[in-house]
């Protein structure tokens, strides 16, 4: 059975490990209840998360909205670190907003920076993944890759073969300006010639081209004169007679196109028949053409034969 001093002594002890539970309870529990938010998830892949730490802040375009309350490497993936941030819960976070790692000064500690997003895209449900950009570590590493390949580029472009053709090719480029030079002190006043015919050519088209502008002018004038008296000519013709009689003249002249088709045809006709006549007539013609000439060059050659036909003829 306990005495009174072992009761005493359970209580105070009792007492005590009550009052450690709940400081340390408090001490884990108040914290969480101050700092109220949303979780999300960022995977770090292929890149080295040191001087990030529990506490770090996240921050959006240089506010801090948040911060780091996890990291651990991923079980089912160890080229992977998963990064819990606690968001507060007044920010809505959208699908398309990145997370990227940020140098805080020289000391190599880090924080997240957010950037993105956009009031059209989707909210992020809470503990959701928030994509990861590329951040100066990886912009650094494009750099560097640039500059290595600047510089091997440099270092085959400085190659002794290299440097001999390129040698070669400013002797060739110096021969061959020393030659066009020469080329055109020979031409010269051939050149000098063609410059002044093609400015005599410039002067001449400029002086057409003034000439044209009237001419285009008076143009101009004659169609509308044209279309005026044409425009007159209608309307003293629509005033002289009325549509009955236009329309008569229509038919008349219709009916004398019809009439002068027909005689055409008739007439056609007609030559037709009496093209095998005009053919035999031509043939004629042309033998009678003949003679005449035969007839007159005898003549011209030897005028005295016709005083000897016409003694034969008496005798």
């Amino acid at each position: 059975m306990m005495t009174h001093e072992q009761k005493t002594r359970l209580g105070i002890f009792l007492s005590l490990a009550t009052v450690i539970f709940i400081a340390v309870a408090g001490f884990f529990v108040i914290p969480k209840l101050r700092d109220p938010g949303t979780v999300f998830t960022i995977k770090f892949r292929d890149q080295s998360v040191h001087g990030l730490l529990v506490s770090s802040p996240v921050k959006y375009r240089g506010v801090e909205i948040g911060r780091v309350t996890r990291i651990e490497v991923s079980p089912t993936d160890l080229d992977c670190v998963l990064v819990e941030v606690k968001i507060r819960p007044e920010l809505v976070m959208k699908t398309d907003m990145r997370a990227v790692l940020v140098y805080t000064g020289l000391t190599g500690q880090k924080f997240i920076e957010l950037s993105g997003g956009s009031l059209a895209s989707e909210n992020l449900k809470a503990h959701g993944e928030i994509p990861t950009g590329r951040g100066l570590g990886e912009r650094a590493d494009d750099i560097i890759a640039n500059i290595e390949t600047t510089a091997k580029r440099i270092t085959e472009l400085l190659a002794p073969e290299n440097v001999e053709r390129f040698s070669a090719f400013l002797e060739n480029a110096e021969k061959s300006s020393a030659a066009i030079s020469g080329v055109l002190e020979s031409r010269r006043a051939s050149l000098e010639n063609t410059l002044l015919n093609f400015e005599k050519a410039s002067l001449e088209f400029a002086r057409a081209t003034e000439k044209f502008v009237p001419m285009t002018e008076d143009m101009d004038r004659l169609i509308k004169s044209l279309e005026a008296n044409s425009r007159e000519t209608l309307g003293n013709i629509s005033r002289r007679f009325s549509s009955e009689e236009l329309g008569q003249a229509i038919k008349d002249v219709r009916s004398f196109l019809d009439t002068a088709s027909v005689s055409l045809k008739k007439v056609e006709s007609v030559l037709l028949e009496q093209q095998a006549e005009l053919t035999r007539t031509f043939a004629s013609l042309g033998v009678a053409v003949e003679n005449l000439a035969r007839f007159a060059r005898e003549i011209a050659e030897e005028p005295s034969s016709i005083l000897r036909t016409r003694k034969d003829k008496k005798k």
